[in-house]
Parts: C-alpha cells; structure tokens; sequence
C-alpha cells in the first residue's frame, strides 16, 4: 500500500484493480500479487523496452497524482529479461 495512504483497504483495492484495467499498449502485460504491480512488456530491443515500459509508467503515475495517491517512486523496480544471448 503506498506511503500515507488513509482511506482504507477497500478504497485502496478498487484504485488498485483499477490500474490493471489501464488503456495499455498490446506490447504490455499488467499482473497484480498483493500490493505489487508487474509490467511485461516486448520490445525488439532493450531501448524499445524500456521506452514502451516508462510510456506505461507515465500512465500509472498519472492515474495516481489524479486520485491523490503519492507512490513511493524509490522502491519502483525494474528488470529486463532478454531470450538472446550477449557475447562474453
């Protein structure tokens, strides 16, 4: 739950499944486990992913600043999974 959230649990959920129904591109998949949002997104390269994962981003952020919920930006995690191999 983010940081000096005071409505309650219940008002905290429905913002939160609100988030999965985002208008995301059809190069992101958003899951949620608990209070924890994952983002899949494709790219052809590293630099495509993570520019379609900050665009994404933007979008949640948004949504939060507009309901008046501070997201604790610090804790944000990323990490990039590629299926080809780098040369050593």
């Amino acid at each position: 739950m983010p940081t000096n959230f005071c409505c309650g649990q219940e008002i905290w959920i429905i913002w939160y499944n609100s988030l999965l129904k985002l208008n995301f591109t059809t190069r992101t998949k958003a899951f949620a486990f608990a209070d924890d949002l994952i983002l899949v997104n494709r790219g052809k390269t590293v630099r495509e992913a993570e520019n379609f994962t900050n665009f994404e981003m933007s979008k949640i952020t948004s949504c939060a600043k507009s309901n008046k919920i501070k997201l604790n930006e610090e804790k944000f995690k990323t990490m990039f999974i590629s299926r080809t191999k780098r040369k050593e």
